[in-house]
């Protein structure tokens, strides 16, 4: 009797015991899923965000593959108006007065970019990129010309196909964000005004093929930021480069031997 009653102890044990046990991979699980639900929340919600930097080229077509790179702002036109923009927050529905200097409601802490237009050509074409009427001709190396104080990310020189040329830097002046003056300009669309502003540049290009732009910007910190890929802009110039218009001459050429034949 001592023995049945010894047994059935143990048992009662050994399943509140198994009972505990599973409450607690349960809660374990529970805590993981809520882990990798706020995870991808925050992953989502960065990717969404608008960026700090972004460049913009007036008129432009947005192009998910052209040539030699993807997701930019393309113009053919050699002379053409390029804009940065600083953005800081999204202005809000409600604050009514949008657009006005001096708007407070909605806004983040005042902040200010001190603001580069980053320029790329080939490197074995020779030509002139205008700024303003102002002539760039200082393109080489990129560590040797990146301005003094900049430490932007090694990402930035090989977006494409600014990773195949010579680099040059120009400053622009700086950017705050106490207006609601910028815009998102995100894969072909224009939307969202928000806290910031944008510098707007003539650009003049002659004799190259194509001219990549990016932005740095370096903060009231001493934060550098640069425009991700996918909110860049290149000129290319609409006429074929020499060495296509060779090789459409020599298809040209394969094919005669085929109409001499077809006539005989």
């Amino acid at each position: 009797m001592l023995y049945d009653i010894s047994r059935k102890e143990v048992m009662r044990a050994s399943i509140m015991k198994t009972d505990a046990s599973r409450k607690g991979e349960a809660m374990k699980r529970l805590i993981l899923s809520l882990v990798i639900i706020a995870l991808a929340m925050i992953v989502a919600s960065s990717a969404f965000a608008v960026p700090r930097l972004q460049t913009y080229i007036v008129g432009s077509r947005y192009y998910s593959f052209y040539r030699q790179e993807f997701a930019s702002w393309i113009t053919n036109r050699a002379d053409f108006d390029l804009k940065v923009v600083g953005y800081w927050d999204p202005a809000r529905a409600h604050l009514g007065n949008a657009g006005m200097v001096g708007c407070k409601p909605g806004r983040s802490n005042y902040d200010y970019m001190d603001t580069w237009l980053m320029m790329s050509v080939p490197k074995n074409e020779s030509g002139t990129v205008w700024i303003n009427g102002i002539e760039i001709t200082s393109f080489g190396n990129f560590r040797e010309n990146l301005p003094v104080g900049l430490n932007p990310n090694p990402s930035l020189r090989w977006h494409m196909p600014a990773g195949i040329g010579q680099f040059a830097f120009q400053s622009l002046g700086r950017i705050d964000n106490d207006q609601i003056n910028a815009y998102e300009y995100s894969y072909g669309r224009i939307r969202n005004p928000g806290w910031g502003d944008e510098i707007l540049v003539n650009i003049v290009v002659s004799g190259y093929s194509w001219v990549h732009f990016d932005a740095l910007g370096m903060d009231s910190r001493g934060k550098t930021y640069v425009n991700p890929y996918s909110h860049d802009a290149s000129y290319y110039n609409a006429t074929p480069e020499p060495g296509t218009l060779s090789l459409f001459g020599l298809g040209l050429l394969g094919l005669i031997p085929i109409f001499r034949r077809k006539k005989d």
